[in-house]
């Protein structure tokens, strides 16, 4: 019988879980209020508000939060031992590095046009993700290549 993916939150380094939590949270921040404006007429009041997913940059904004679902997606298939193939730490320090570069865009072009407490969220968040692909990064260069590949000598 085949053997099924098991997890275990245990066996995880800091790195993937700093990735997965971090990734995970940040998708459903992307669905919060990141910017928001309110006019008053005649005692009258009403606000809207507009998520990562549309207002000021919204294309942006669209890319920045698909690419952050892809990591978490990415990020689950890894840790639930899904062979990738050899270009896999590749991938996932492209994805990291797209997701956050594309948040702190879209964080700057919104935070002076009514930013809301989303982007502030969003950003904090796109800095956790940044500390947990530099992890990531620096275990797979402290790791020891693996064997049965050419050797020197």
């Amino acid at each position: 019988m085949a053997e099924q993916p098991s997890f275990d939150w245990r066996r995880l380094s800091s790195a993937d879980k700093i990735l997965l939590v971090g990734s995970g949270l940040m998708f459903v921040v992307s669905l919060f209020p990141w910017q928001r404006v309110c006019v008053t007429f005649l005692k009258i009041s009403a606000c809207g508000s507009a998520n990562e997913w549309g207002g000021t940059a919204s294309f942006i904004g669209v890319l920045a939060a698909l690419c952050v679902l892809a990591l978490f997606a990415f990020e689950v298939m890894s840790v639930l031992g899904v062979n990738i193939g050899p270009s896999a730490p590749t991938i996932g320090s492209a994805l990291v590095l797209a997701t956050v570069v594309l948040t702190v865009l879209k964080f700057l072009l919104v935070v002076f046009k009514h930013g809301s407490y989303g982007a502030w969220l969003g950003l904090i968040l796109a800095l956790v993700v940044a500390y947990g692909g530099y992890m990531k990064m620096e275990e797979t260069r402290t790791s020891p290549p693996p064997s049965g590949g050419m050797e020197a000598g």
